[in-house]
């Protein structure tokens, strides 16, 4: 949407909030509402009718009058279960039990009231209605009982997440790279998995330099979640996708507790797909304790948990690199390089730690504080095995991660009258996480498929510190339930991002890199020439960053790294590679409730959002005016209607500025300039030329009888054994400086969402509901490489674009020095990409009385999108035609069902206490990219070419289906005590499920048959093409116990 019309909406949202009655501002976005009519048997409305809800846990109240027409709200109430009562003059007492009220609901309930004498008391029993009349964003609520009792493995709670319509696993690049794997990646409505909001007890819990979310709490301390999934109000902000809403446990005037375990073992699973034989540990255990009750009765309480996992795995490796390794360790061994051995295990270990108290200070005034911490020790994380077109990491790739995450969160809630209430929340928290690499070993790379050494792809080290402050104000008045807030963010970040250290060396083959450590290596033929030049193939490229500053030797471009390779780069020389970031972002919204009639409610807001503290790198945006109106409709107390749309604005992912900020290249003519500052290093592009050096000053060699378009050996082995020796860049080779900067008129991504929604009960116990998402996003970052010349020919067959980086043939002009193509790879983020979204979802919910629950839901969606993110495999293939990236998204999943049930037996059965609980997940094949394996467009970029004229994620993968299930038994003792003994068992029926597959086939142009799909029996030129890359799990069990007291 353009600026224009954006803030013309924005300022007539906010005419329109100014003039209605009130204004309000959300105590919590985690908090609870519950409002209704109040009438008597014949009708009427019920003026002055108190509504009081008092919690059955705490006993604490929460009290509302009925308005003039007899309508009442009862606002920023936190979730739990509670006891109604209404009284009026003239009227019996009205009393309902077992209210529940979840996390962000706005919920609505009717009461009726019979005229009778003062000591008569009306009690009814009856559950509270299923729909939410006034809501209209699209969410669902992730309760306590599914978190209890439903399978999960790993016990993080917020995979349940994908339990939501519209939600599916994320697939971008810098989730499995740049953070640590103790995350859900969450996909909303086709979205980046980066582009969400995570928030525990209000408080915001994102990493940003992923967008990831950092350490949640334990699963035992977790109460409920809210997931919402599209058109939320305006008190949330910076997220393009979904929220995560999660409410803590609190302590209750009871003292209650528990101590549990996990454990998962080898010698009760199947065997991996991906797995050596002999070589498939498994072995996990989990376990803790909670304790939580009063400290004075009805008036404060405390929340206590720990919880431990010590877990080793074998890592799984498909066969290229399993029946390759001895050759692998052949050609490591001649380079003086440690061979790899596949046979070290994976380990995570985490100790979780949680406190929380609650305070009621006076009759108007409570208080919350929390502290959780978490430590975690993960090592030989394989983080290269989920790149998106990247290669499988070996074991040398491994890093060893080093977590503390910590905050310190607390809330203060005042009650000034009965409708205003204001609430203040500070939060600080930070985060350390070092993730050196296993060896600082040269980063060896054959493009797409596999990666050996110094993963360049992940941080050494990311710090941050956070400070939150939100403060947010409400008042109900008449129809009108509005609220207006602020939050503010200050973050500082330090990062140690080195690059390309030592070196990194792209092969053409997998071929060249196995014979690499021999005297005849080269004597491969390159490839066909693509068009009437010289082959363009070229033998390598050689990349890396030395130390500067300083001017560039391209004889000896860095001080020479230890031969043991324990590290890519001498600690003297960090300081060289750090980035230290101080930022803000600060948001502004109002929001009001409108209940135009007992039918029909609408929600319409307006939201500000501004981030500061990045001038050194952009201009900023400040054009974040975000309008969003939503509109409920209840035609009967059976059905609900909801529509919505709205502007929503992210923040900058900082990966944009931690990647080019450590980089100091010199001025360049037409290409932007990164920063001034004096200390960091120079990104050098180094390849060889795909003929015999014919550059002043290289070495005479002999005529070798050598098949055509190939280069001598001894000029190509002498270069490699050079540069991991010396770090000298080869003489035989075409030599640049190129850099990664960030467009200073980067804008902040934003989404347009609309949705609309038909919820319908039926019967006691049953909801149906039919949607739809559309959702539009803008303004994303994409990279491209502006260092690249202008086009000479055309790809034989096709309308690709060809280019003359390296070819070194008469018929081709050198273009003049200083001009595009001249120089080296010239990285450059901007955000002009787009996606589209469109998403039909069915859902089913049955609650058969108290034995039986069903949640079950079906997605059919369409994602498209033209770029995925800042990764070299991301750039366009051609600078002149990028409008041919727009395709199939990576997030792109066409049908999905997902269906958990809970099912407890009779207690007058002899199957009393057993429960039991699944979880059924099917879906559609994710696509993939067909790429050719080298440089084939000759653009010095070999990890993006994609065969013949395909566009992204033409090929599909294999599909999923899974079934996970839990049998428990509860054994009961005296004074409330109880054992439950639990057996899980994940992917029930062992099916092996394909995650990613190997997608490079070998050829510019396709050889025969076009491949479709994963198991077509299409194979390409290269023999692994199609073939398993990585894997889910197979059959897995778990053995579970708890006590509880």
């Amino acid at each position: 949407m353009k600026s224009g019309p954006r803030i013309c909406l924005a300022v007539t949202i906010l005419i329109v909030l100014l003039c209605s009655q009130s204004l309000f501002a959300q105590v919590g976005a985690a908090q609870a509402q519950l409002n209704g009519v109040v009438r008597d048997q014949t009708g009427s409305v019920i003026v002055k009718a108190v509504v009081t809800l008092r919690n059955v846990d705490t006993n604490h109240t929460y009290t509302a009058s009925s308005n003039s027409e007899g309508y009442y709200i009862v606002t920023n109430v936190a979730p739990g279960t509670y006891d109604l009562t209404a009284e009026a003059p003239s009227f019996g007492k009205h009393s309902q039990k077992g209210v529940v009220l979840r996390v962000a609901q706005t919920a609505t309930l009717d009461i009726t009231m019979k005229v009778a004498a003062a000591a008569e008391q009306v009690v009814v029993t009856t559950e509270a209605p299923v729909i939410e009349p006034t809501r209209t964003e699209v969410s669902t609520v992730i309760a306590t009982e599914q978190i209890q009792s439903l399978p999960i493995s790993g016990r993080l709670f917020t995979d349940f997440a994908l339990l939501s319509p519209g939600v599916t696993t994320g697939r971008i690049s810098l989730q499995s790279t740049f953070t640590d794997p103790s995350v859900t990646r969450i996909s909303f409505a086709g979205q980046r998995d980066l582009n969400n909001s995570v928030t525990v007890d209000g408080a915001d819990n994102i990493n940003t330099a992923t967008g990831s979310q950092r350490a949640t709490p334990s699963q035992e301390a977790v109460s409920e979640f809210r997931v919402v999934n599209n058109s939320f109000g305006a008190e949330y902000g910076r997220a393009l996708g979904g929220i995560v809403n999660i409410v803590t446990k609190s302590g209750t005037n009871d003292v209650h507790g528990s101590v549990y375990g996990f454990l998962e073992n080898n010698d009760f699973n199947a065997k991996p797909l991906l797995t050596q034989p002999g070589f498939d540990t498994l072995r996990q255990g989990q376990f803790g304790a909670t304790l939580g009750g009063p400290i004075s009765k009805d008036k404060t309480f405390y929340f206590l948990n720990y919880e431990g996992q010590r877990r080793a795995q074998s890592p799984s490796y498909p066969g290229l690199l399993v029946n390759n390794l001895i050759a692998i360790n052949a050609m490591k061994a001649s380079l003086g390089l440690a061979p790899e051995n596949l046979n070290v295990l994976k380990t995570a270990d985490i100790d979780n730690g949680f406190v929380k108290f609650d305070h009621q200070l006076t009759e108007k005034n409570r208080i919350s504080i929390r502290y959780s911490i978490q430590d975690g020790s993960n090592l030989n994380m394989l983080v290269g095995e989920t790149l998106d077109g990247g290669g499988i990491g070996a074991p040398s790739s491994g890093r060893n991660g080093d977590l503390r995450d910590q905050d310190l969160v607390g809330s203060l809630t005042t009650q000034f009258s009965e409708n205003k209430i204001n609430s203040a929340l500070f939060q600080w928290a930070r985060r350390n996480y070092g993730f050196a690499g296993v060896t600082g070993q040269p980063n060896l790379d054959v493009p797409n498929l596999l990666l050996l050494g110094h993963n360049f792809g992940a941080f050494d080290r990311y710090d941050e510190t956070r400070y939150q402050f939100s403060d947010t104000f409400s008042v109900t008045k008449g129809k009108h339930y509005a609220r207006f807030g602020f939050d503010t963010n200050y973050i500082r970040n330090f990062v140690i991002w080195p690059g390309f250290t030592p070196a990194r060396v792209i092969f053409p083959s997998l071929d060249d890199l196995l014979i690499s450590g021999k005297t005849n290596w080269g004597v491969t033929p390159c490839p066909a020439p693509l068009i009437g030049l010289v082959s363009p193939c070229l033998a390598a490229f050689f990349w890396g960053a030395p130390v500067g500053p300083g001017p560039v030797n391209t004889a000896a471009s860095s001080p020479p790294v230890p031969t043991t390779w324990n590290q890519a780069f001498l600690p003297s020389q960090a300081s060289n590679f750090n980035v230290h970031l101080n930022h803000s972002y600060f948001g502004f919204f109002v929001q009001d409730q409108w209940r135009l009639t007992p039918k029909l409610t609408l929600n319409y807001g307006l939201r500000y959002d501004v981030e500061a503290g990045l001038d050194f790198f952009i201009k900023g945006d400040h054009n974040n005016f975000q309008p969003r109106v939503g509109l409920a409709w209840s035609p009967d107390s059976k059905t609900v209607i909801r529509a919505g749309t709205g502007i929503f604005n992210d923040k900058y992912t900082l990966t944009f500025f931690f990647v080019p900020a450590p980089q100091r290249p010199p001025i360049i003519a037409g290409l932007p300039r990164v920063n001034n500052q004096t200390t960091g290093t120079y990104l050098l592009n180094s390849y060889f030329l795909p003929t015999p050096c014919v550059l002043p000053g290289c070495p005479v060699v002999p005529p070798l009888p050598l098949p055509p378009g190939t280069v001598p050996p001894p000029l190509l082995t002498s270069a490699f054994e050079n540069l991991i020796n010396s770090g000298s860049f080869p003489l035989n080779s075409g030599f640049a400086q190129g850099g990664t900067a960030v467009d200073p008129n980067l804008r902040s991504p934003y989404t347009e969402q609309t949705s609309l929604e038909i919820d319908r009960t039926i019967g006691k116990g049953l909801t149906v509901s039919a949607g739809y998402m559309f959702v539009a996003g803008h303004k994303l970052v994409r990279p491209i490489d502006l260092n690249v010349g202008p086009p000479v020919g055309k790809v034989t067959g096709t309308n690709k674009d060809i280019y003359a980086f390296a070819i070194n043939d008469p018929n081709i002009a050198a273009p003049p020095a200083g001009s595009p193509g001249t120089n080296g790879i010239f990285y450059f983020t901007d955000s002009t990409g787009n996606s589209i979204y469109h998403g039909l979802t069915l859902q089913v919910i049955e609650k058969a009385g108290k034995y039986f629950s069903l949640h079950a839901n079906y997605t059919y969606s369409h994602t498209l999108d033209d770029g995925t993110f800042v990764t070299f495999v991301s750039t366009p293939q051609s600078n002149a035609q990028r409008n041919l990236e727009r395709a199939n998204s990576n997030q792109d999943a066409r049908h999905r069902f997902v269906a958990n049930f809970v099912l407890d037996a009779p207690k007058d059965t002899f199957l009393r206490n057993f429960q039991l609980s699944s979880i059924v997940n099917l879906q559609s094949a994710r696509p993939f990219t067909m790429f050719v394996g080298f440089d084939a467009n000759n653009d010095g970029n070999p990890v993006t070419d994609r065969v013949a004229e395909e566009s992204r994620n033409t090929y599909r993968g294999d599909t999923l289906q899974s079934v996970d299930m839990r049998l428990s038994r509860v054994f009961n003792f005296k004074e409330k005590r109880q054992l439950n003994l639990s057996l899980d068992a994940f992917n029930l029926f062992n099916r092996a499920n394909v995650d990613e597959v190997f997608s490079v086939y070998g050829a510019p142009v396709f050889v025969g048959a076009k491949p479709v799909h994963f198991g077509d029996g299409v194979t390409g030129p290269i023999p692994f093409f199609g073939t398993p890359r990585t894997a889910f799990n197979p059959r897995q069990l778990q053995f579970g116990a708890k006590f509880s007291f």
